[in-house]
């Protein structure tokens, strides 16, 4: 009927209850109609009013509730939404923060650059000091009959040459470079060693420094020391300096020689070494080489899983070209002669490229706990705590032995009666390795005297230019004065 459109169950269920009917839930909706037709209090014109008031009423319940469910929705979602955006904010401070520490690093990282460069720049010169006084030393007398003739040159070296970069400049053409360019410029060649420390880089010539006077000034010696340093004999193959053209440039058009090939089972660096616990791998000790290198044959061996390796390495003296690019990279526990080390990166190179199982060099040599040297023909590595290397003030560079400990091992020598010859031929050669120390060292103090001496000098002759300035000046201001007096007298 007309009066019931639009009502549902529950909207009956209130009608019902309203004309006096009792209801309860199982009541289904055509039974509540013949309910509310067949109720005594039923009048057709006050029904169809109440049931378009419950209608009404229930829709308005209906639109409140769905308004408080559309709010509690748009609330949920401004707060999920503040809640992204706080999220979004502290990530942008935290990268900035993050920026803000990397240009602080950055900026420390450059000025630590600046540091040891100028630091190199000062030890360099003061070596160069240093080779350049040794050599007036050595050459004093015979400077004194072409005294008249030794004029400064009158072109400087440095003017015409560049400094040399491993990177770029290959050293053998570098030195006959420069001596052509010495031979113009006419500069004696005593004096040759004295220019190329300058044009050298830090620890090469730090190592032409640490020669003895008769080597370090004679240029054909120190020529020598180069050329071998380039060939490496220690360190990788070695790759011819005469440059390919560029369609035959290939691995078979590249001569090279082993490592190790010139060397026997008496050399000294010769070492038993563990690769993971695993024995009887022959290992070269490098001082020279910056990385470790094993065979592919002895990795299969010991079934050591390496990962690719995209980066070359490089011989001294030529950086365009690589020496090789290894196979692979992998991760390994060394052990010397009882030392241990864990977890060395070590590159994986063919079997042609070294005759040794395994080079070690200053990725296992350099490590803190770690310290070695050379006592008459045997190489000693240990740990830095040993009694050995305990009281060692060891360089971090050179490693050194110190004279205060083989002044001990002189002393006990001499005071106990050995009859075993091996003990006594050792202490014989740490007594001749005693006189060598002692010897540079007087040397390197002899150096260091000098510097000085020549510093003093040059900060006199600084101070008489700087007196001599100020008389220029204030002479000056006297005939400014004198000047300005006369024509203010002429004026009147």
């Amino acid at each position: 009927m007309s009066i019931f459109a639009g009502a549902r169950k529950c909207d009956l269920k209130i009608l019902a209850e309203e004309l006096g009917e009792t209801v309860n839930d199982s009541y289904k909706l055509k039974d509540l109609k013949k309910m509310i037709l067949a109720s005594k209090e039923y009048d057709e014109e006050s029904a169809k009013e109440w049931m378009n008031t419950i209608i009404n009423e229930r829709k308005e319940r209906e639109e409140i509730a769905e308004r408080r469910r559309q709010d509690e929705i748009q609330i949920a979602e401004r707060k999920r939404q503040d809640e992204v955006a706080e999220r979004r904010h502290q990530d942008e401070i935290q990268i900035d923060e993050q920026k803000r520490q990397e240009e602080i690093e950055l900026r420390k990282l450059e000025y630590e650059e600046r540091k040891r460069k100028d630091k190199m720049e000062f030890e360099l010169q003061k070596i160069r000091l240093g080779a350049e006084g040794r050599s007036l030393n050595s050459n004093s007398v015979a400077n004194q009959n072409v005294n008249s003739m030794q004029i400064k040159p009158k072109l400087e070296i440095h003017h015409l040459m560049q400094k040399f970069n491993s990177y770029e400049n290959d050293i053998s053409l570098y030195l006959i470079m420069f001596e052509r360019l010495a031979k113009q410029a006419e500069i004696f060649e005593n004096t040759w060693v004295t220019h190329l420390l300058g044009l050298l880089p830090y620890d090469v010539a730090q190592l032409i420094a640490r020669e003895p006077d008769e080597i370090a000034n004679d240029y054909g010696e120190v020529k020598k020391i180069l050329l071998k340093r380039e060939g490496n004999e220690t360190g990788l193959k070695i790759i011819n300096c005469v440059a390919k053209e560029t369609n035959h440039a290939s691995e078979e058009s590249l001569s090279f020689r082993l490592v190790g090939e010139n060397s026997d089972d008496s050399n000294s660096f010769l070492k038993k070494a563990k690769i993971n616990h695993c024995d009887n791998v022959q290992a070269l000790i490098d001082t020279g080489s910056s990385c470790c290198l094993v065979k592919i044959s002895v990795a299969q061996k010991f079934k050591l899983k390496f990962e690719r390796a995209a980066n070359k390495i490089y011989g001294f003296g030529n950086q365009k070209m690589p020496a090789l690019t290894p196979i692979g990279r992998i991760k390994a526990d060394i052990e010397v002669d009882n030392v241990k080390a864990e977890n060395i990166s070590i590159y994986v190179v063919s079997d042609n490229a070294q005759s040794v199982d395994l080079i070690i060099g200053r990725t296992w040599l350099d490590l803190p706990h770690i310290a070695y040297t050379k006592i008459g023909e045997r190489v000693h590595i240990g740990y830095r705590e040993d009694e050995l290397f305990r009281n060692f003030p060891i360089d971090e560079k050179v490693n050194p032995v110190c004279l205060e400990r083989l002044e001990t091992v002189q002393s006990e020598s001499e005071s106990l009666q050995i009859k075993d010859t091996s003990q006594q031929k050792m202490m014989g050669n740490l007594a001749d390795d005693l006189k060598m120390v002692k010897n540079e060292l007087r040397l390197l103090q002899g150096n260091m005297k000098n510097f000085k001496l020549e510093r003093q000098s040059l900060l006199l002759q600084i101070q008489e230019k700087n007196k001599n300035v100020d008389n220029v000046k204030s002479n000056n201001d006297s005939l400014v004065k004198t000047n300005s007096y006369y024509d203010k007298k002429q004026v009147r």
